[in-house]
């Protein structure tokens, strides 16, 4: 019974922590790499629907949770009803550290967390009184509130510092983003409905909108929103910052305005990505585009997330589906096919660089996307079966969902999958957050035991969905930024014979090491070079390898930072 509550609850409990091993190139697939660590939570009925990374490598899941919830030796009671919550994972004791509940005595939830420094954000919806900290909010009537809450996390303890609510009735959130005190928000609003002093006010049944809020330390508060859609049914489902660049992602039918652009679908209804410029009290829309198939059926777009002046999309498609001028032609008739693709933001437009599909008899579910460089990360469920370029995965049961994980290595003007990975039992498991720190990259779902992750088993006294935690270690993953070594670049890229590295100045060193690894990380070259004040060149033999997606790594004194490189 508590099962079947929480697959009515819409979202999916636990976390998985995955670290993906491999890159793999246009004509070759890497191994997919083995689960190396599985735990659960214990107590009843819980979901995890976010998981966000901070700079120290700490991971945060966020969701909500029926009467008692165990993280190891963390353990939280709800007042009544599903509560929120939110917890702190450390990744040096790999042990969850603190957990916070907030909510009331009905219906509470939160749905995104995003995090900046020892801050962290929470949005999501609460039922009349809601309680944060020393917070508490009044919900208008019976129907569903949004919040928005900051927490300070001090270390081995986190408290609520503040919490506002707005839309009224009519706006719900879907997503939470930050860039230094700017905290911006997205989702649906119907009817007319008020953020701050700021009122929007549909067009249709429902349109999509982002807003924003200041964090201004003891309190927050709405700053400005702005609506997009049009006559027809509209949502917004993710939103990035990445300084003051502001993208949004959704759905839309027929007609929708975003500020001066005009976009129309072609099919049943198509999916946007835009982007918006926040200039402190305003925020305006520079560019959308749109995506989609000519099907009847509704195209769906899950997750977004941001790499430099890179965007990375997931989600469905039914039937023949253009993104700019690539074309998918899914078989499904019903939004069953999976999609990742790339757009470049050149500053006044965005355009696709390229898209790839996953393609299955059944259904295949993205829920979130990750990027790291020029590794990209996709999570989710499917059913029956689902093929990610050479890799095809089949659920446990023909009637239940599995979570999947795989790898879509970015290329420049080209995408690929490099290798799937599934988890699960004869029950429903899904994945709905993804988060990377360091090497290693962090899953949230659902699963309901017994379940396994490879040869790890997940098995719990009780019948209760329950949260898991599993990771494998991903080499292609660098455990330090690329920026710390800024000016490192490969030239050509694509290579054939040779490729070219070019060293920056780095005072205090003498010497830099050059590993070149192949898709599985192992070494097939190591070389010293010595390095000049005025900065360095150095050429990798390439003779006599595989065609397939490589990675230079170089290593200087204290510093390290790694490229792609595809070997034709």
């Amino acid at each position: 019974m508590r099962y079947l509550t929480l697959r009515r609850l819409a979202s999916s409990s636990l976390l998985l922590l995955a670290l993906l091993l491999g890159l793999t190139g246009p004509t070759a697939h890497a191994q997919a790499p083995a689960w190396q660590r599985a735990v659960a939570a214990s107590g009843d009925v819980s979901l995890v629907q976010a998981t966000v990374a901070d700079a120290s490598g700490n991971i945060y899941v966020a969701g909500s949770f029926e009467g008692t919830l165990g993280l190891g030796a963390v353990s939280l009671m709800s007042a009544g009803g599903p509560d929120i919550f939110v917890a702190k994972w450390s990744t040096a004791t790999n042990a969850f550290v603190w957990a916070q509940r907030a909510g009331g005595t009905a219906y509470d939830r939160a749905v995104a967390v995003a995090v900046s420094g020892s801050n962290v954000y929470l949005t999501g919806y609460f039922q009349n009184t809601g309680t944060f900290g020393s917070t508490t909010m009044q919900a208008p009537g019976s129907s569903n509130a949004l919040f928005v809450a900051k927490l300070t996390d001090a270390g081995s303890s986190g408290s609520f510092g503040w919490a506002v609510t707005g839309g009224n009735l009519n706006g719900g959130t879907t997503s939470v983003a930050v860039s230094g005190t700017s905290v911006y928000v997205a989702g649906s609003v119907w009817g007319t409905a008020n953020y701050g002093t700021t009122t929007l006010t549909s067009l249709g049944t429902s349109d999509a909108f982002v807003a924003k809020l200041t964090d201004a330390g003891n309190s927050g508060a709405f700053v400005w929103a702005q609506r997009c859609g049009g006559p027809g049914g509209d949502a917004a489902t993710s939103v990035v910052a990445n300084g003051s660049s502001v993208y949004l992602t959704g759905g839309f039918y027929n007609t929708a305005d975003f500020g001066t652009t005009n976009l129309t679908s072609v099919g049943g209804g198509d999916v946007f990505v835009a982007k918006l410029t926040d200039a402190g009290a305003t925020g305006n829309f520079v560019w959308a585009q749109r995506a989609g198939s000519t099907a009847t059926t509704t195209d769906l777009i899950a997750g977004v997330a941001v790499n430099g002046s890179n965007l990375y999309v997931t989600g469905n498609i039914g039937g023949t589906a253009d993104f700019g001028a690539t074309t998918l032609n899914s078989p499904s008739s019903v939004g069953g096919d999976a999609y990742v693709a790339k757009l470049v933001d050149a500053g006044p437009t965005g355009s696709f660089a390229w898209a790839v599909m996953a393609t299955g008899p059944r259904f295949t579910a993205p829920r979130a996307v990750a990027v790291s460089g020029a590794n990209v990360y996709v999570s989710g469920y499917f059913i029956g079966s689902s093929t990610f370029g050479g890799t095809t995965l089949t659920t446990t049961t023909g009637s239940d969902y599995d979570v999947f994980l795989t790898s879509v290595p970015d290329a420049g003007t080209s995408g690929s999958f490099a290798w799937a990975l599934k988890a699960g039992g004869a029950n429903d498991d899904r994945a709905d957050g993804l988060a990377i720190s360091g090497g290693s990259v962090y899953v949230g779902g659902t699963v309901a035991p017994p379940a396994s992750f490879g040869s790890l088993a997940i098995a719990t006294p009780t019948a209760n969905a329950v949260g898991s935690l599993a990771s494998v270690r991903d080499v292609a993953l660098p455990t330090r930024p690329a920026a710390e070594l800024a000016g490192f670049s490969l030239a050509p890229n694509p290579a054939h014979a040779a490729a070219t590295v070019l060293l920056p100045a780095m005072p205090g060193a003498v010497a830099a090491t050059l590993t070149l690894r192949d898709a599985l990380g192992r070494a097939v070259r190591t070389q010293q070079v010595p390095l000049l004040a005025t900065g360095t060149t150095a050429e990798i033999a390439l003779a006599g390898l595989a065609p397939g997606l490589y990675r230079v790594q170089v290593q200087a004194g204290g510093q390290q930072a790694s490229r792609v490189l595809v070997v034709e």
